[in-house]
């Protein structure tokens, strides 16, 4: 061995690419690394944060050798903020909540109301408890009655009206009293309108009229035959609006219909004349409404 090379080490030149004169058994030195390319890198803007994955090298590519673009890294490049988002403001609601509630307080504010006087009138009702006043036929009779071509006659009637309540007066109005035979009406009256004081009673006389009656005249040869055999049955039929009052109420006008049958009038004779056959007692008259 050449002294010269003793305690060095391989020199400078031992790493080329020229074959090596020392002799055949040695394999020629590897290539040189060479340095990678200087590559320019700016810095990121502020607030910028790729994460891991951005700081991570591209593996498996030689140097120099530009890789194919990654959707996932170009995915997570910075994007600035976008504006605030306007849109339409939405459409106002009118609601009438309010009005709704105030609707139905003012609904159950009236049916109170009238709960409370239905209840305060029908305790006053039951308090005073207003009766019906009492009807009686006390006399009917007739002269010049003729059925021969029309239907004619004087006829004279008396009837009782009592009002037979102790705290309650009683109105009556559109008084009228009617004398049928078998439906049909034979005389009419009215009366004026006039008042019941407490359990007072009312004696009223009238005379029909045949006058203006709108008598069938197919029935009046039923009618002779029947006054033929010595009577006629008649009925009383007395209406009337009836109020009853007091110093703390009153009550609605209600329509008070009396009926009053089997007025059996007996004629002298086969005469015109006729009266009430009762013995003297009053037939006393049922009350509809």
């Amino acid at each position: 061995m050449d002294p010269a090379y003793v305690g060095r080490g391989p020199g400078k030149d031992s790493f080329s690419q020229q074959p090596s004169s020392h002799g055949y058994g040695e394999a020629p030195a590897p290539p040189p690394m060479a340095a990678p390319p200087q590559m320019m890198y700016y810095p990121p803007p502020m607030g910028y944060n790729p994460g891991p994955a951005a700081h991570m090298p591209h593996q498996g590519y030689p140097p120099g050798y530009t890789p194919y673009p990654n959707e996932y890294a170009q995915a997570n490049v910075y994007h600035y903020p976008a504006g605030p988002y306007f849109r339409n403001p939405p459409p106002a609601y009118h609601r009438s909540g309010g009005g709704k509630a105030f609707i139905r307080g003012f609904i159950m504010c009236l049916c109170i109301l009238f709960t409370a006087f239905f209840v305060a009138t029908l305790v006053m009702a039951l308090a005073l408890h207003p009766q019906l006043p009492l009807y009686t036929v006390n006399s009917l009779s007739v002269l010049n009655f003729n059925t021969t071509s029309t239907l004619a006659g004087d006829w004279n009637a008396s009837f009782m009206i009592q009002n037979i309540n102790d705290k309650l007066t009683g109105e009556f109005s559109g008084f009228k009293a009617d004398l049928l035979h078998k439906n049909d009406v034979v005389a009419v009256s009215f009366v004026p309108d006039f008042v019941l004081d407490k359990k007072q009673v009312k004696h009223v006389d009238v005379k029909p009229s045949s006058t203006g009656t709108s008598f069938p005249e197919w029935n009046l040869g039923d009618l002779g035959k029947e006054q033929a055999t010595g009577s006629i049955t008649f009925t009383m039929r007395i209406s009337s609006m009836v109020a009853f009052k007091s110093s703390s109420m009153s009550t609605r006008g209600s329509l008070v219909l009396a009926l009053c049958d089997g007025l059996k009038v007996v004629f002298q004779n086969n005469t015109g004349t006729g009266a009430l056959e009762n013995g003297g007692s009053p037939i006393l008259c049922q009350l509809y409404m």
